[in-house]
């Protein structure tokens, strides 16, 4: 996997014929201190930095929501497949959502519920062996902070929180999950910018009945094409602390900026080493 990623981090120039040209690279031109607005005074609409959703890839943004403002983060749908040897299944996902609401100009409270999800798995040695379930799956409760950069940096860096609730029955981990993240990004151009994460993940294992450390780390670039039209490509690694082993994934797909407030998006996760679940979605973000 390792290549894989100096491979990306090289044809990050690429990406941009604008790197050279020095461009204004603001995220938001507005100069006012935005210390003082919270969740009971919000931040007035024009002094909104723009809307950067943790989705659609697997790397969070390091920009919390503005104080006392609510943004919405949706799979409207997404398909998730697996074959490993004999056994094979796939997920429907309907739904998926992450809700945030800005306590501050540095952090924002989010909560995720997965609304609906059906999940069946067979296997071909064994057809009595088939599973299905589906049903309403778990729910998560986040914090993010944005620890350095602000509306107009070049750069960012943020630490998400977070817990899994195992509220989900059959269709959920099973579990109590925490995990931690920390996000950052760089824009190199007003329309290109890369980044990633570093995460360390607590999974809840049902078929064992044990907790065990995953580490996922990720980089990412996106380009703004046009005013309605963005892309990204995404490579994720995933270390399996008790395997010891790399798996990892490509995850690619433009996003369309209906306006300000609205974001729709869609691509693919394709799996570059053996268990990793393709994964095809249909995503949806909003902010009021």
């Amino acid at each position: 996997m390792r290549p894989l990623y100096f491979c990306l981090l090289a044809t990050l120039p690429l990406a941009s014929p604008a790197f050279a040209q020095g461009q204004t690279v603001l995220n938001d031109t507005v100069k006012v201190d935005k210390d003082q607005y919270n969740l009971f005074h919000p931040t007035p609409r024009k002094y909104m930095r723009p809307m950067v959703p943790d989705r659609p890839g697997i790397t969070e943004s390091p920009y919390s929501v503005d104080a006392g403002h609510l943004q919405y983060e949706a799979d409207v749908a997404r398909l998730l497949t697996r074959r490993e040897g004999t056994t094979h299944g796939h997920d429907w996902y309907a739904n998926h959502f992450l809700a945030k609401i800005g306590i501050s100009d540095r952090t924002d409270f989010q909560v995720a519920l997965d609304s609906y999800t059906d999940t069946r798995n067979y296997d071909d040695a064994d057809p009595g062996a088939s599973q299905v379930a589906r049903g309403v799956g778990d729910l998560t409760l986040r914090v993010k902070h944005t620890i350095a950069g602000d509306d107009d940096s070049r750069w960012a860096l943020a630490v998400i929180g977070y817990v899994l609730l195992p509220t989900g029955g059959a269709v959920g981990e099973g579990g109590y999950e925490p995990g931690l993240v920390m996000p950052a990004v760089f824009r190199f151009t007003k329309h290109w910018s890369a980044g990633g994460q570093v995460a360390a993940n607590y999974f809840f294992d049902r078929e064992q009945g044990e907790h065990y450390l995953q580490l996922t780390p990720t980089l990412t670039t996106d380009y703004e094409f046009t005013k309605l039209l963005e892309g990204f490509v995404e490579l994720v690694g995933y270390w399996d602390v008790r395997q010891a082993s790399w798996r990892s994934s490509l995850n690619v797909g433009p996003q369309f900026d209906i306006n300000d407030n609205v974001q729709l998006d869609f691509g693919a996760h394709l799996p570059v080493t053996h268990g990793v679940d393709r994964e095809y979605f249909l995503g949806l973000s909003f902010r009021r």
